[in-house]
C-alpha cells in the first residue's frame, strides 16, 4: 500500500516545474538555456581580474612593509651606537 503513495508522489513531483527542471538538467547537463554558461565565464573573468589586482596590492604592501622594517632597523642601530669620546651621553656631562 505504501508503494502506491510513493508512485503517486513521484509522478506529481516529476510533472512539477522542479521535476521538469531536474529532468532538463539530467538530459542536457550543466548547459542551461539563456546563456548561463556565458554569464559564468564573465563572472569568472571578473573574479580573476579582481584576484590579480588584489595580488598586486598585497605585493605592493609587502614591499612597503619590508622597507619600513629596514628603515626602523637602521634607526635602532644608529641609536644603539655608543657616544664618541668626549661627547655628552644621554645623562649629560660627567
Amino acid at each position: 500500500m505504501g508503494w502506491i503513495f510513493f508512485a503517486i508522489a513521484l509522478v506529481i513531483i516529476a510533472r512539477s516545474p522542479l521535476g521538469l527542471a531536474l529532468a532538463h538538467r539530467i538530459r542536457y547537463g550543466m548547459a542551461v538555456e539563456g546563456g548561463s554558461g556565458a554569464r559564468f565565464e564573465e563572472f569568472a573573468g571578473q573574479v580573476n581580474e579582481e584576484l590579480t589586482a588584489l595580488r598586486a596590492e598585497v605585493t605592493d604592501l609587502a614591499e612597503r612593509m619590508d622597507f619600513a622594517e629596514r628603515s626602523l632597523l637602521q634607526l635602532r642601530r644608529a641609536d644603539a651606537l655608543p657616544p664618541a669620546h668626549g661627547a655628552e651621553g644621554p645623562a649629560g656631562p660627567r
